[in-house]
């Protein structure tokens, strides 16, 4: 009898202990001190700053320019229902530039554009071309 108790015992002591201990996932170097933070002055979110990309449209238009192909990019718009606005070329093309000056290019030499069906959308514009960091 006094076997069982002094188990019992032990188990609670066992069990009340690793309650104690404090364990955590969280990766504390991910928070900031907040005392470092003048009152009344809102942190910004540092933003990437994008160059202009020119969206050529012809090869002739490249001759005698030195560049540099930095691969291949595409731009979708997408009418999801039929409420959402028509599929947009220009959308697609502007998408395409942006990923294009996320790869550092100043141009994109446009393969081709269309407008499909299906895909999970009702009417898709899709762009692709050719991202293109031109020296002069």
């Amino acid at each position: 009898m006094h076997m069982r108790l002094l188990l019992i015992g032990i188990i609670a002591l066992f069990m009340t202990g690793c309650s104690m201990q404090k364990s955590s996932d969280v990766d504390q170097s991910k928070f900031t001190d907040m005392r470092l933070n003048k009152p009344g002055q809102p942190q910004k979110p540092k933003q990437q700053t994008l160059s202009p990309v020119r969206i050529v449209e012809k090869t002739e238009d490249l001759l005698g320019a030195p560049f540099k192909d930095l691969g291949v990019v595409a731009g979708e718009s997408c009418r999801q229902t039929l409420q959402d606005p028509p599929a947009s070329l220009p959308a697609a093309k502007k998408r395409m530039a942006i990923k294009a000056a996320y790869k550092n290019a100043n141009a994109v030499l446009l393969h081709e554009c269309q407008i499909v069906t299906g895909m999970g959308c009702y009417q898709s514009a899709i762009c692709e071309g050719s991202a293109l960091l031109i020296t002069q």
